[in-house]
């Protein structure tokens, strides 16, 4: 292979590089000599839209709805209700199960009973 093919395979494999960097997009800017200077985008991470923060406040949210349906219904209608719940279909019965009433909801039913009724 002559000197020049390989200077220009060489060439070609640079744009073919610089092509592919710049799918993701570019952002130009004129440089302190004058000249348009074209540069690649760095790729943006793939966003975790669950984050951490996300989850509490979800669960801070559940406990304080679950808290609030206590207080409204009143605890013994609560009960009555997730009693009738459990005997229901497969998706009822799920239901039943994640909302029983744990320390948390009920500490918060209890200090918003008093402002519903």
């Amino acid at each position: 292979m002559s000197k020049q093919h390989r200077e220009f395979s060489a060439r070609l494999r640079r744009l073919e590089d610089k092509h592919s960097a710049m799918t993701s997009g570019y952002s130009a800017h004129v440089g302190a000599d004058g000249l348009i200077v074209v540069e690649p985008r760095k790729p943006v991470k793939a966003r975790v839209w669950v984050t951490p923060r996300a989850v509490v406040y979800f669960l801070g949210f559940f406990f304080l709805f679950k808290g609030f349906v206590m207080a409204a219904l009143g605890f013994a209608s609560y009960e009555a209700r997730l009693t009738e719940l459990s005997q229901g279909i497969a998706i009822e019965r799920a239901g039943a199960i994640v909302m029983q009433p744990e320390p948390i909801s009920v500490f918060i039913g209890h200090k918003l009973r008093p402002y519903i009724h």
